[in-house]
């Protein structure tokens, strides 16, 4: 299989997707270590900092998964990650996974404008007909964003993270090349930067 790396970085309103660099995974590291980000990852342990490094660089030359950094759109500072892992080239999906790591984005709509950002980039670029994620059951906030942009429920694992003493369900979601066409695609291109030219038509999804 080739490798699925970016051939376009899309621009939202407030944040962009760039460029993966290595050099990043110091503060990668520090992020998914840190208390406020461990219970929305399935990465419980510790990580150090090579290990982010390898885990980028893999994302960079992988021939099924593709990455990238979520940068503020103002000052191009760094804020988290965003990738799309397992593509599968004759079923035509893939898994969307994101973290925000600077707490202080939280809450300002960053998430759901990166997430749209990765789906048009995943629907769009990569021709998926489908892009699913999972998310754990108290993550409300992530589960409702999911919801509004256009991701279906379809599962659940029971009891699949251990969380402050109990164990809890991640929910499966997804988005199909159908629901795509149908107007969530449109819905997600309203978070793309308000530039004429970097706005793909209304049916360019396939």
């Amino acid at each position: 299989m080739r490798t699925v790396q970016p051939r376009i970085y899309l621009t939202g309103r407030s944040v962009r997707l760039s460029p993966l660099d290595p050099l990043d995974a110091p503060a990668y590291a520090q992020w998914v270590n840190a208390d406020h980000l461990k219970p929305y990852l399935n990465r419980p342990w510790e990580i150090s900092e090579q290990e982010e490094r390898q885990r980028v660089e893999t994302l960079m030359s992988s021939a099924n998964a593709v990455g990238f950094a979520l940068r503020m759109k103002e000052d191009g500072a760094l804020i988290g990650r965003t990738a799309i892992w397992n593509v599968h080239s004759v079923n035509r999906s893939g898994l969307f996974t994101i973290f925000i790591g600077d707490r202080a984005q939280w809450s300002k709509g960053l998430g759901t404008e990166a997430t749209a950002l990765t789906t048009i980039y995943a629907m769009d670029e990569l021709k998926l007909h489908r892009l699913e994620l999972e998310c754990y059951v108290y993550n409300d906030r992530a589960l409702r964003t999911y919801e509004r942009l256009g991701f279906k429920r379809e599962g659940i694992r029971r009891e699949a993270k251990l969380h402050d003493g109990a164990f809890h369900d991640a929910i499966q979601m997804a988005i199909l090349e159908s629901e795509w066409r149908a107007g969530a695609g449109a819905r997600m291109r309203e978070h793309l930067e308000q530039d004429p030219s970097r706005v793909p038509p209304a049916g360019a999804a396939r």
